[in-house]
């Protein structure tokens, strides 16, 4: 870093995974990045409203021996979001490999209003990234693919919270606000606390919500963040708690009982963050009952059009977007949208595999959620589905259609739609839309 306030990078570890950028809204950022690989890559800034021509694209890769400079205004809300690679060629994408071996970390950014509400930072705030990977003998880190991870997604034989095995945090009777990314190619995670207690949301992916929400536990698909605050105030040393993963139906392929071979199936539990009160300490200030009054959501009428996309399967062949798999910056004439528009697209899926949509360039609000086809095989998951707030990822379920709100602002051009289970990206399930002036 050559400029800029001192906490604005942070290591979460000695080097796995990338450093914690932090951010104010309305910085002006400019980064230089240099690909010392032997192959392409590029750098996606996942849920920020950027440019497409500094959105990380496949279509503009970096080439190995290459630098490229990017600049860009921080316009988005205060929340956690985070960074990865995105490159694509011709024989197919390296999204799920290289994000894998290491590039990719988390970014937050920071505003007034956020600031105003006072809450936990230092050693009350915990910023965790979820990622399960697979080791060898000699503990080094290995990645297997194969027709299985290309339907199913990769699954790792052991879960790292900020690149280390899961540790226990040594903690005072003190509210605290944990920061998940899950950062993992295609784990889901079902967060519960160890004791049955609810869990507390405060915050997804685009933000902080109006006001907290409670539930029984949160369904974190990959590329979702989510805020969580628990107040431990009554806590006395010697007390224990974890957060957990808990167990749910993950269908046939790589869940409970079913194929995939992964040491950790789909479904399983563990421990994520053990919690052990070791020492006294001062409350801090109690949970605001409103977080953000000004929470708006974009303007949905009864004339707003509606697009549908059938998320399906390809015998042999990955998964598709209305029968259609990436074909690089084409653009069907159903994926052209009008700069300044809103509309509601519609996700409807149809595969026995769930798939997190993401969209490139904006936030947006889930508006409905419907099951369309009980015979699915997943369940256990669908009381931790978040829906409230603003996102840029939203999990479909196998059999349900989900419909979420946007709206196309400030920049025309290209951007990304697609599945986040990253080896589903890689094999195809992947779309530009084009926002048109």
């Amino acid at each position: 870093m050559a400029k800029g306030p001192p906490d604005t990078l942070a290591s979460l570890g000695e080097s796995y995974p990338g450093p914690l950028i932090r951010l104010r809204r309305g910085q002006r950022i400019r980064a230089r990045l240099e690909n010392r690989l032997p192959e392409d890559t590029t750098v996606h800034w996942h849920g920020l409203h950027v440019p497409p021509n500094v959105d990380g694209q496949p279509r503009l890769p970096i080439k190995p021996g290459e630098s490229a400079t990017v600049a860009f205004d921080v316009d988005d809300r205060a929340g956690l979001y985070w960074y990865h690679p995105h490159p694509h060629g011709p024989n197919g994408g390296r999204v799920g490999f290289q994000s894998y071996a290491g590039l990719a970390g988390p970014l937050i950014i920071e505003d007034e209003t956020e600031r105003a509400l006072d809450l936990p930072v230092g050693e009350q705030e915990m910023v965790l990234v979820l990622q399960d990977r697979s080791f060898a003998g000699d503990n080094e880190l290995t990645f297997v693919g194969g027709m299985g991870s290309m339907m199913r997604g990769f699954l790792g034989n052991r879960v790292l919270v900020n690149g280390r095995p899961p540790e226990t945090r040594e903690i005072g009777p003190q509210p605290y606000r944990l920061r998940i990314l899950n950062g993992s190619n295609a784990r889901i995670y079902k967060l519960a606390w160890s004791d049955g207690r609810p869990v507390t949301v405060i915050g997804t992916g685009g933000g902080l919500l109006a006001a907290p929400q409670r539930y029984p536990y949160v369904t974190l698909a990959p590329a979702q963040r989510v805020d969580l605050w628990v107040d431990l105030s009554e806590a006395r040393v010697g007390d224990q708690l974890a957060l957990v993963s808990d167990q749910y139906r993950s269908g046939m392929m790589g869940g409970m009982g079913g194929m995939g071979g992964s040491g950790l199936p789909a479904g399983a539990r563990f421990e994520l963050l053990p919690l052990r009160v070791t020492h006294r300490a001062h409350g801090g200030q109690p949970l605001p009952e409103v977080l953000d009054s000004g929470l708006k959501t974009p303007p949905v009428t009864p004339d707003t059009p509606i697009r549908t996309f059938d998320l399906t399967m390809k015998m042999m062949r990955g998964f598709a977007i209305n029968g259609r798999q990436f074909e690089g910056t084409t653009v069907a004439d159903e994926e052209v949208v009008a700069l300044g528009d809103t509309e509601i697209w519609e996700f409807v899926n149809a595969s026995m595999m769930p798939h997190p949509m993401h969209v490139h360039g904006l936030q947006f609000a889930v508006i409905e959620r419907k099951r369309i086809d009980r015979q699915r095989g997943w369940s256990g998951l669908e009381a931790g589905l978040v829906d409230a707030g603003q996102h840029d990822t939203v999990l479909v379920l196998p059999g349900e259609r989900v419909r979420i709100a946007l709206t196309f602002t400030d920049f025309d051009g290209l951007y990304l739609y697609h599945c986040h289970n990253m080896e589903h990206e890689d094999n195809g399930m992947m779309r530009y839309y084009r926002v048109r002036a």
